[in-house]
């Protein structure tokens, strides 16, 4: 099995969806975002995108016998319109779970996904960041995105640190983010790809598939 296989199998599943036939522009593929952009959102509705196409990758794992499915309560604290919650559980052994979170943007159910790996989990994604007009570079940006972040996380390649008061690296083979680390980051991503611990907790993803 290989990504190109994975990737066959989504399209394959996402042709049939109806949420596939949503597409749009980029909003201002010639210009700088308006002010009054940064502040709105005129369609949701069309952001239902995003969790169909999380379910679509969901599925097609489950079908090409990469994982299987587990569906998650929502806890009492959380607050939300449509909020839903699965796990993927990995065939391959040292492979990490994955949990898909979908909620809502402005009311619309299944129009934001938050990706967690490990048990317990910890946030390594979310799609889209901002819904706004001024972000919206249409849909094929969009659904690449979500596309990219599974494949990120699932690919065997991500490296995730966790510090204390709620210090976090996430790194991808080309691009880092960190959250409350001030300095060395490169050297704790190198430390973890070696097999240290770092902070109070290391995630070392496996590929879900062959390389």
């Amino acid at each position: 099995m290989t990504l190109a296989d994975v990737r066959h199998a989504v399209d394959q599943e996402w042709a049939v969806r109806p949420e596939s036939g949503i597409a749009w522009p980029d909003r201002h593929p010639d210009r700088a975002p308006l002010t009054e952009e940064y502040s709105r959102v005129t369609d949701p509705e069309r952001y239902r995108v995003v969790g169909a196409r999380a379910a679509t990758w969901a599925s097609a794992l489950v079908r090409l016998g990469l994982a299987r499915s587990e569906p998650l309560t929502v806890p009492p604290d959380v607050v939300g319109v449509g909020v839903e919650r699965v796990r993927l559980v990995p065939t391959v052994p040292v492979a990490l779970p994955l949990e898909i979170t979908t909620r809502s943007l402005e009311d619309v159910p299944g129009s934001v996904v938050d990706l967690a790996l490990g048990a317990p989990p910890v946030d390594v994604g979310i799609e889209p960041d901002c819904g706004c007009d001024a972000c919206d570079t249409g849909s094929a940006d969009l659904l690449g995105a979500v596309d990219d972040a599974f494949v990120r996380v699932l690919g065997g390649d991500l490296v995730v640190v966790v510090g204390p008061r709620d210090r976090k690296i996430v790194a991808s083979s080309d691009e880092w983010s960190a959250a409350g680390w001030t300095r060395g980051v490169d050297d704790a991503i190198r430390r973890a790809r070696r097999g240290e611990r770092v902070g109070d907790r290391t995630l070392v993803s496996a590929s879900w598939w062959a390389v």
